[in-house]
Parts: structure tokens; C-alpha cells; sequence
């Protein structure tokens, strides 16, 4: 009885963390990746603009790499100029791969949103993209396809660029941490003025 009631435990004590690390780990309502970016490239006021770089922080990926291709129709943009300084906005989209550092780990998504280009008055302008699409991952992103993906890219005069990726499900506490960085970028790009 002693040794039945001991392999009891033991196959218990097995499969309890199986089940919570699949629930957690793979179920679609817990699956998010937020993943912060630094590169380089071409400016983002051009009508195409690949930049790439490295993935700076992602507890999913670790280090791995990022690309985009922004794409923006500066023909439809609407310029604002006010007592702080001229925005001009653009429909755009963006081409994004985020790669891990298993390179079997990817996220892929082309996102819809806008480009800014804000010039404060007496300063130097600072370009930044906004977007949203769907994700589509493979390897340990695999569970992360066909949730919303979003992305902002904010780029320095000097083409220096920071920004933040996020994907997966609406409730996931990630989503608020990238919203904040969002609520930044957006006041670096002028958007808020």
C-alpha cells in the first residue's frame, strides 16, 4: 500500500506541472510576446525604409534580430504646423520579422498604421511608425498566429531607431507595458500636440 500510495505521489507530482506549463505556455488566452528593438536605416520619411536591427529585450526570443520595410504614401499626408512645430502624417505599412535567437523562432506580420514626421521649432525632427496587423510565428511563437500584432518605431535625426513589438492576446498584461511605451514614442513623434 506504502509503495502504491508512493508512485501515486510521484506520477501526481509529474503531471500537475505538465498541465499547468501547457495550459500557461501554449494555450492562446496566456500567449504573448513583447519584444524591444534598437537599429538602424534608412529614414523613415522616405517613401520605403528598411531598417533593421537588434532585438534589445524579449523573454521570448532573448537576443535575435528585427527587420522592417515602412512603406508610406507621403501624397496623402496631412501636415499640421502650430506654435510647437510641423507634423506631417501618413498612411503607411510595414513588412516585420523579429528572429530569435533560435533561429527556428519567428515572427512575421505586415502591419497598418501611420507614419509621423515631427519637427519641433528650433529642433531636429524625429520620424516614427505606428501599426497594427496579425501575427504569424513558427517555432516557440507558433501559438502567437493569427493574433493582433502591433509595432512602433520611433527614429532619431542621427537614423537611429528604438521601438517595441508586441503580439498575442488582448488581455495579456504586456499589452499595458507596451501601450506606455506606445503613449511615449507618440510624444516624441509630436502626435500628441
Amino acid at each position: 500500500m506504502k509503495k502504491l500510495l508512493t508512485a501515486l505521489i510521484a506520477v501526481t507530482a509529474l503531471a500537475v506541472p505538465a498541465a499547468a506549463s501547457a495550459h500557461h505556455g501554449h494555450g492562446r488566452h496566456h500567449a504573448a510576446l513583447l519584444a524591444r528593438v534598437a537599429g538602424t536605416g534608412a529614414s523613415l520619411a522616405n517613401p520605403s525604409a528598411p531598417v533593421s536591427g537588434s532585438i534589445a529585450r524579449s523573454e521570448k526570443l532573448g537576443t535575435g534580430t528585427f527587420a522592417a520595410t515602412v512603406t508610406t504614401d507621403w501624397t496623402k499626408a496631412v501636415t499640421r504646423t502650430g506654435p510647437h512645430g510641423t507634423l506631417a502624417c501618413a498612411p503607411s505599412t510595414a513588412a516585420l520579422t523579429l528572429t530569435g535567437a533560435t533561429v527556428s523562432n519567428t515572427l512575421h506580420s505586415t502591419l497598418t498604421g501611420k507614419t509621423c514626421k515631427w519637427t519641433p521649432t528650433g529642433g531636429t525632427t524625429t520620424t516614427a511608425f505606428f501599426g497594427r496587423g496579425t501575427a504569424t510565428g513558427a517555432g516557440a511563437l507558433a501559438s502567437l498566429t493569427g493574433m493582433t500584432a502591433k509595432a512602433w518605431l520611433v527614429q532619431k535625426s542621427d537614423g537611429s531607431v528604438k521601438g517595441a513589438v508586441f503580439a498575442g492576446s488582448r488581455e495579456h498584461r504586456s499589452l499595458s507595458l507596451f501601450a506606455v511605451g506606445e503613449r511615449r514614442a507618440k510624444h516624441a513623434a509630436g502626435c500628441d500636440h
